[in-house]
């Protein structure tokens, strides 16, 4: 009898070793469930410089969906899906499609198609510009293809009622060769002008420029919220302007600014602090 009791007594509690060990597994989880998540942030975006024509236009914007290993092409036809169903009259793309340039070329030439009343609009993130520089052409070529407008340097314009929206896209910072100055003069005499830079690094070079800014509105990703942020702070911060740009909105030099968390994740599949989003504004003049 006593021997029985001993060997009871030897045996291990894994039901207590399990619920010991519960906090630290869902401390290590979250990240990882976090970041297959995703918000649509839907909002007004109210500037009296906005014609009247174009009050009322619904612009989605997303960025930085690095579609590839973390990111599975089931996922990327539910965001198309999903972007899709909002019935924006404009869709604008801010870079990072895929995990390098030929990611990139991979992602246009699967996803199902963004489709938007006016038109599909990106630009190039420094992922989508990684060598061979040849493959900035095949990118192009595959964006065409598939119903969205390039603009690399380039400015694309929607006409009502005699007013002009221009949207401004330039080449990525660090991997591509933004011209600044083509993207200003190109969208000389547009009445609001919202500008693309996949980067927010770029924007302290547009104060630089002679002149009143040439946009109104800067929409921008790359930061991805921080990725990993406590208490509104990067753990590590993949823009040289560090936490300045993080994640929101900011109003400088008479000039609105979002900053996106994007969609996807770099590096590790991981988000605390900066939930994945993507956004609906909807323009207005009052």
């Amino acid at each position: 009898m006593r021997d029985r009791k001993k060997s009871r007594a030897r045996k291990p509690n894994w039901l207590g070793k399990l619920l010991a060990m519960l906090p630290v597994s869902c401390a290590l989880l979250y990240p990882v469930y976090l970041a297959a998540q995703l918000d649509t942030v839907e909002g007004d975006y109210v500037n009296a410089a906005l014609p009247k024509a174009f009050h009322g236009l619904r612009v989605a914007y997303l960025s930085d969906i690095h579609a590839g290993t973390y990111f599975s092409q089931e996922r990327v036809h539910s965001l198309v899906r999903r972007v899709n169903s909002l019935q924006p009259d404009l869709i604008l793309l801010g870079g990072d499609y895929g995990e390098d340039s030929d990611g990139a070329v991979a992602f246009f030439a699967a996803q199902p198609g963004f489709h938007a009343r006016y038109g599909v609009l990106g630009v190039m993130g420094n992922h989508d510009r990684t060598v061979p520089e040849s493959n900035l052409q095949k990118l192009k070529e595959a964006m065409t293809r598939s119903g969205v407008i390039p603009l690399v340097n380039d400015v694309w314009t929607l006409e009502q009622e005699g007013k002009r929206l221009a949207i401004a896209g330039v080449d990525d910072i660090y991997n591509g060769y933004p011209d600044l100055e083509k993207a200003a003069f190109l969208s000389r005499g547009a009445d609001f002008t919202i500008f693309l830079p996949h980067n927010p690094d770029l924007l302290p070079e547009t104060y630089k420029m002679n002149g009143p800014l040439f946009y109104q509105l800067a929409l921008c990703g790359h930061t991805h919220g921080g990725q990993v942020a406590l208490f509104g702070h990067s753990l590590h911060s993949s823009a040289e302007t560090g936490d300045r740009y993080r994640s929101g909105w900011y109003h400088e030099h008479g000039a609105d600014i979002l900053v996106s968390n994007g969609v996807g994740t770099s590096m590790l599949p991981v988000r605390l602090g900066a939930r994945p989003q993507i956004h609906l504004l909807t323009l207005k003049c009052w």
